[in-house]
C-alpha cells in the first residue's frame, strides 16, 4: 500500500539543472528522489510532481511537491517513521543546497500542481555601482540608477488576464499564432532589507508577480522589460504596448536566472490556471 505526502521544499538553484528530473544532470527532483529511495528503502525511485517547475539557477523559498511513499514508512528506532523523522533524514542527506520544510500525509487525490491556485514569484535586483558578494547568486545587479516608479506603473498594467506571449517562451510544438493567457492577480515593486546591511549608494528591491500560472521565461521576461522602463529606455506605454502586442521580437532580453525565486504557492480557491501548462 502507499500513502501520498506533501513535502514543502526551498533549495538554492545555484549549480542545479533545475527542478525536473534529467538523467546525467544534477537537479532538485534528482537529488530528492535518491534521498527519498534510500530513506523509504524503495526499489524503484519515486515519481515527484511539483507546483511551479524551475529551471537552471532559479530558486525557491516554498516549492510544493507530492510523492507516493509506502504505508506505513519504513521503521526506525522501532517505530515507524513518521513526517518529522522523514525531513530530518530528507534534510540530513540534502542540506545546504535543499530543506525539506515541512511534511504531512495528505489525501490521494491531492495534486501539487493541478490543485494549486496561484503562484508567487519574486525576482531580486540589486541597484548601485558595485555588487554585494552576498547576493551574487541570487541578485541581478545592476549599474547606475532606475526609476523604479516608472517601474511600478508599468508593472500594474499587468494586472488582470492577458496574452503573454511577448514574456514567453513557446512551449515545443504549439503554433505561434496560439495565444498563451495567463491571469496576473499581483504585480508589485518593493524595496527589501539587504542581508549585509547597509551598501553605499545601493539598494535592494523585489519584483513579485503573482499569477493563477506562469509559462516559460514569464517573469523574467517581464523584468528584462522593466529593467529597460527603469532605464529610460521606454515608457509604461511602451511597456504595455509590446504586452499587447503579443509577440518577442524586439523584446527585451530575459532577466538572469539567478535573481528569481518561487516564494509562495496558495490552494483552496477557484482558479482559471490552463491545466496544460501551470508553471
Amino acid at each position: 500500500m502507499s500513502r501520498r505526502w506533501r513535502l514543502d521544499v526551498a533549495y538554492r538553484g545555484t549549480g542545479l539543472h533545475g527542478f525536473a528530473d534529467q538523467p546525467g544532470l544534477d537537479t532538485v527532483a534528482g537529488r530528492l528522489a535518491d534521498a527519498l529511495t534510500r530513506t523509504c528503502r524503495l526499489t524503484e525511485r519515486p515519481r515527484l510532481v511539483c507546483a511551479g517547475r524551475t529551471d537552471a539557477g532559479v530558486h525557491a523559498l516554498a516549492q510544493v511537491i507530492h510523492v507516493d511513499l509506502p504505508d506505513p514508512l519504513p521503521i526506525r528506532r522501532g517505530a515507524p517513521l513518521d513526517a518529522a523523522g522523514l525531513c530530518r533524514s530528507l534534510n540530513r542527506q540534502l542540506n545546504p543546497a535543499i530543506s525539506v520544510r515541512a511534511a504531512q500525509a495528505v489525501a490521494a487525490d491531492f495534486d501539487a500542481r493541478y490543485d494549486a491556485t496561484a503562484r508567487r514569484y519574486r525576482y531580486l535586483l540589486e541597484v548601485g555601482p558595485t555588487p554585494d558578494p552576498l547576493l551574487s547568486d541570487v541578485a541581478w545587479q545592476v549599474e547606475g540608477s532606475l526609476d523604479v516608479a516608472a517601474m511600478r506603473a508599468a508593472a500594474l498594467t499587468l494586472l488582470g488576464t492577458h496574452d503573454f506571449r511577448s514574456f514567453c517562451r513557446r512551449a515545443p510544438g504549439s503554433s505561434p499564432l496560439e495565444p498563451i493567457c495567463r491571469r496576473v492577480l499581483d504585480a508589485r515593486i518593493v524595496e527589501l532589507d539587504r542581508p549585509s546591511g547597509e551598501w553605499p549608494g545601493s539598494a535592494l528591491y523585489g519584483v513579485e508577480l503573482e499569477a493563477n500560472a506562469f509559462c516559460h521565461h514569464m517573469v523574467r521576461s517581464v523584468v528584462g522589460q522593466l529593467v529597460e522602463v527603469g532605464r529610460g529606455h521606454q515608457s509604461q506605454a511602451d511597456f504595455y504596448e509590446r504586452l499587447l502586442l503579443a509577440d518577442r521580437h524586439g523584446a527585451a532580453d530575459p532577466a538572469p536566472a539567478k535573481g528569481l525565486c518561487l516564494i509562495a504557492v496558495r490552494y483552496g480557491e477557484a482558479s482559471s490556471a490552463d491545466p496544460t501548462g501551470p508553471r
